[in-house]
């Protein structure tokens, strides 16, 4: 009644049996949308946030929250048995899968490295390594025995020769002057469908260079087909 006089009230429920107006105090229950209320419960009751020291399973329940950029555009959200998938894997090399060191694949249902996390790997394993060095290189389309269809696709936008960059990471003690050396070309990695490619070859190729420069040290995933986000 007293214009001067105000009240706040977050919220209020009529109760049909007196009629009268009960002020609910805010929780955090009542700001979680329903359909959410059974992943806040889990994540309220989490006593760590290292991922390491979490269970497997809760692992994989906020690994299932957690959407995935799929090549083409887009996203997806894993199912619970492909983050159970996930999160194992994750604990067994002991890198975070909420990071940017591993990437799953829905299709194959397999958890890769990537290229910053073949480095954190190395660190891992006590595995001395070098920073890496590139240097940019090209040979005749002439001297290679089989131009391939990513060679060709190459050609066709309009390179003259076939570019590539070559990678060159020390491994051991720097006396021992012990190296590992890859050659990335675009007859060998050229993605005509991707912008960025077409664009940054040089980078690409550089990246392309130092991630299977740093397989070769590991030595993991040496055996594993490149598919289409690899090569993106």
């Amino acid at each position: 009644r007293d214009k001067h006089m105000t009240t706040e009230v977050k919220d209020v429920e009529v109760m049909e049996d007196t009629k009268e107006l009960v002020i609910i105090k805010p929780d955090a229950n009542n700001l979680v949308k329903p359909q959410d209320r059974d992943f806040f419960s889990l994540v309220e009751k989490m006593d760590t946030l290292d991922w390491d020291r979490l269970p497997t399973p809760v692992m994989a329940l906020l690994l299932t929250a957690k959407p995935l950029q799929v090549s083409g555009g887009g996203q997806v959200h894993l199912n619970l048995r492909q983050a159970m998938i996930y999160a194992v894997r994750a604990k067994e090399l002991g890198l975070s899968p909420f990071g940017d060191s591993l990437w799953f694949d829905p299709v194959r249902c397999q958890a890769n490295l990537t290229t910053s996390g073949k480095r954190e790997l190395a660190r891992l394993r006590g595995i001395d390594m070098g920073p890496p060095q590139f240097e940019e290189t090209s040979r005749e389309w002439a001297s290679i025995p089989k131009i391939t269809t990513a060679g060709e696709e190459a050609r066709k936008a309009g390179f003259t020769k076939d570019v590539g960059c070559t990678c060159t990471i020390r491994v051991g003690p720097a006396t021992n002057n012990e190296r590992v050396i890859f050659t990335a070309y675009l007859n060998d990695w050229y993605q005509p469908r991707s912008p960025v490619w077409k664009e940054r070859y040089a980078h690409m190729l550089a990246v392309r260079a130092n991630e299977k420069a740093l397989t070769l040290i590991l030595g993991t995933g040496i055996s594993q087909m490149p598919d289409e986000k690899e090569l993106d």
